[in-house]
């Protein structure tokens, strides 16, 4: 009988885990895929930050015209943006912060009008600009950036 008892105590502390064991794992392990899943990257948000640094720097832009009381103009093309300030009858290179010029990041796009390279948005002494729908996408979804003729700067998703 003494036999016995021993061979059932033994086989009863070499069962496994017990239940709060493995509850305690699936808790830690639901805890770290968590993490990972909130760290990686968001390829739509790169697409929305590119917008607002965009309508950004075109309020930059019209703030600098009509501080300086000159023209400044804004050139979007296929790699980015850069701008360019009226002096004397030509058009001078703005290169200091925040006027550096821009690349766009990998993935993400420009759509240009037919035929074109380029497209500007100049703003004058007054704040009005140049109208102008710059359309920026990224393969999935597109975002606009548009500026009025009063030089109003804004980012709208496109009409379906």
């Amino acid at each position: 009988m003494a036999r016995q008892a021993r061979a059932c105590a033994s086989r009863a502390q070499a069962r496994g885990f017990t239940l709060l064991e493995l509850l305690a794992v699936l808790v830690i392990t639901a805890l770290a895929s968590t993490l990972v899943v909130l760290t990686l990257p968001d390829a739509r948000r790169d697409l929305h930050d590119q917008a607002d640094a965009l309508a950004s720097a075109l309020l930059h832009a019209r703030d600098e015209a009509i501080l300086s009381l000159r023209m400044v103009e804004v050139t979007v093309d296929a790699g980015g943006y850069r701008f360019r300030r009226q002096a004397q009858q030509r058009w001078v290179p703005l290169d200091e912060k925040p006027f550096a010029a821009m690349r766009w990041p990998a993935g993400v796009q420009t759509q240009l009008p037919v035929g074109g390279t380029q497209l500007s948005v100049r703003f004058d002494p007054t704040g009005a600009a140049t109208p102008q729908r710059i359309a920026l996408g990224d393969g999935q979804q597109q975002l606009q950036v548009v500026v009025d003729a009063a030089g109003v700067v804004r980012v709208d998703a496109p009409l379906r």
